[in-house]
């Protein structure tokens, strides 16, 4: 599992190929909204640019670490294994599996964010999971196309819509 602690992590791991542009515009549209300076507004994460990102390279909310300023770091999920941390909220699952919480592959769960990101063109190939477990936010994971089945994404993204 790939494992970012700030944007400028994201940017790193964009640059060594390890994530995608679309994943890094996603980032980018949260933390620039969340800028003390002010920006011209992004609407859509798709909208973000290069510029963009370089403006936000130059603020201090690009080395801000994601667990306190957003609640959680941020995943990008690579095997089977990886989803088995992507953990969810059902008292029912966790009574009967000792204080357990069940992860994507056990149950379909609602999530604060469990959608597809749009793509420019074609259909989608990310689904972000991210579950407020702080006032502050929590972790995000972004599942890529060939894990969906194992995530149950669609039964996950049915419960949370």
């Amino acid at each position: 599992m790939i494992k970012s602690h700030h944007f400028n992590d994201a940017y790193q791991q964009y640059n060594q190929q390890k994530i995608t542009f679309r994943l890094l515009q996603d980032q980018a549209a949260v933390l620039i909204g969340l800028c003390e300076t002010s920006y011209p507004s992004v609407r859509h994460p798709l909208k973000i640019t290069h510029t963009d990102i370089d403006w936000l390279l130059h603020q201090p909310e690009a080395t801000q670490n994601y667990s306190n300023f957003l609640g959680g770091n941020v995943f990008v999920c690579e095997t089977e294994d990886d989803l088995l941390q992507i953990h969810g909220c059902n008292f029912e699952w966790a009574e009967e599996h000792n204080g357990q919480w069940p992860n994507v592959t056990d149950v379909a769960m609602s999530w604060d964010a469990c959608s597809y990101l749009d793509e420019v063109s074609g259909d989608s190939e990310w689904v972000i999971f991210m579950l407020c477990w702080s006032n502050a936010g929590g972790p995000v994971y972004y599942v890529p196309k060939h894990l969906w089945i194992q995530a149950r994404v669609n039964e996950h993204i049915e419960a949370t819509t």
